[in-house]
């Protein structure tokens, strides 16, 4: 496989005179080459190029010109509508997964799902996921999207700082009050502080307590856009409590101004004891952590009384990856793909970047970090009961109306049943709306046997 640095003169000698022309770079390449584009972000790409050189050992006759950048998309965008797009794709800004699906850009992947599994011939493609983590990708029956990490998302914590304060994480919610007036109370940091300009990181806690109060019951209910499920009083009530850790001082003053990187690096400072965020959170920070400073998650503390497990956790494996319909070798990036997301690979993904993907097996004989295996051991003491509202994916319009109105909650300028009221109007708006193609979210199992 080519050198990075040939990656990079490829794409400097190439990318002006076709890219911004909407011309396909691979008729100057060769015609034995597969092509991926990737998005360039926390990750990196090093782990892209490793699956690159794995696909050329497996098919020494075919060339893998794999690359990317923090702006793939848009320097992508005119190839796809010149009909000339690359083979295989993965890209998260600026872009929609599901409009890109219903104009006709992305391929099926049945026969993928059903390839034996790179590495496992006797295994299904299908069957070396996590359970749980392919749905997101799915679309009437067919897979379009494939995963690339399972990411667990909770609140962090300081660990050496909790235990030389004898801090104990919380299992319920009057727990965690108990802990953040504690806090607030014998010392000078703040108990949370967040990513303020960005409420998806706060959401993290709002659709934990959701989760907790409603169910599973209730996150289908907002996902499929039933009426009225926005002013549930369980909706209410989340939007409440997260309005209270402002109210009673928990959350550091001026986080609502924080970018993501200044949250957290106020978090690492030891200016407050805990963060919400995702387990990409130590991959994302690693230039900037201290000497000797321990990560661990904390699951959103839940209710005696709640509809949902006390100890379930959010954990996401949402749409990633795509092949594109008009792509000049749709069977090459979905053999890139296969092998991308096989276990080999995924264990290389765990080893170099530290976050796993979702493959069974891929953390066996691989180092894990502290921090991600306290994600995982909560996974497992949750007995698997994870949750994740697919509505963020599906609707980029409420996705947006639902983040600005926590953003407004937690400033104090919408009530929690102001903050109902208004999402709910959002979703009325979709349901009305006869263009907009509905998505269905189908129960794990039967609710009535639970």
């Amino acid at each position: 496989m080519r050198s990075q640095l040939v990656f990079g003169a490829l794409l400097l000698l190439y990318g002006l005179s076709f890219f911004l022309r909407g011309e396909d770079p691979r008729a100057q390449l060769g015609p034995q080459l597969m092509e991926g584009v990737f998005f360039q972000g926390g990750y990196g790409l090093q782990w892209v190029y490793d699956a690159g050189a794995e696909f050329e050992r497996a098919h020494p006759e075919i060339q893998a010109h794999v690359w990317g950048n923090p702006r793939a998309w848009d320097q992508s965008r005119s190839r796809f509508l010149a009909g000339n797009p690359p083979d295989a794709f993965w890209c998260i800004h600026n872009i929609n997964f599901w409009v890109n699906l219903q104009d006709g850009l992305v391929s099926d992947l049945d026969s993928l799902m059903n390839a034996p599994a790179y590495g496992q011939e006797d295994v299904k493609f299908k069957d070396t996921f996590l359970p749980g983590t392919l749905e997101q990708g799915q679309y009437q029956g067919k897979q379009y999207f494939l995963p690339i990490t399972y990411a667990v998302e909770g609140i962090w914590y300081n660990k050496r700082m909790f235990d030389e304060r004898g801090w104990v994480p919380a299992s319920t919610w009057d727990e965690f009050l108990a802990l953040c007036e504690r806090i607030k109370t014998t010392s000078s940091i703040a108990p949370l502080t967040h990513q303020g300009k960005y409420p998806s990181y706060f959401g993290m806690i709002f659709r934990g307590l959701l989760y907790k109060l409603g169910g599973e019951e209730l996150y289908l209910a907002i996902d499929n856009l039933e009426p009225g499920a926005w002013q549930r009083p369980e909706v209410v009530r989340a939007a409440g409590l997260s309005r209270e850790l402002v109210e009673q001082g928990y959350v550091l003053e001026g986080s609502s101004s924080f970018s993501h990187t200044e949250g957290q690096m106020i978090w690492l400072q030891e200016k407050a004891a805990m963060i919400p965020c995702g387990t990409w959170l130590e991959s994302e920070m690693k230039n900037a952590l201290p000497p000797g400073f321990e990560m661990r998650l904390m699951p959103v503390p839940g209710f005696p009384d709640g509809k949902g497990g006390q100890k379930a956790v959010g954990a996401d494996a949402g749409p990633a990856f795509w092949v594109p319909r008009q792509a000049a070798h749709p069977d090459w990036g979905m053999e890139y793909f296969r092998i991308l997301l096989s276990r080999k690979m995924a264990a290389n993904f765990l080893a170099t970047i530290g976050s796993v993907m979702p493959i069974r097996g891929s953390t066996e004989g691989v180092p894990i970090p502290p921090a991600m295996q306290s994600a995982l051991d909560a996974v497992q003491a949750a007995g698997n009961e994870t949750f994740n509202l697919r509505f963020l994916s599906w609707y980029p319009e409420l996705r947006i109306e639902y983040e600005n109105a926590l953003g407004a909650v937690l400033n104090g300028d919408l009530s929690p049943q102001g903050f109902a009221d208004r999402i709910e109007a959002q979703a009325q708006r979709l349901r009305q709306d006869p263009d907009r193609v509905r998505m269905t979210r189908l129960p794990s199992k039967p609710l009535a046997s639970r």
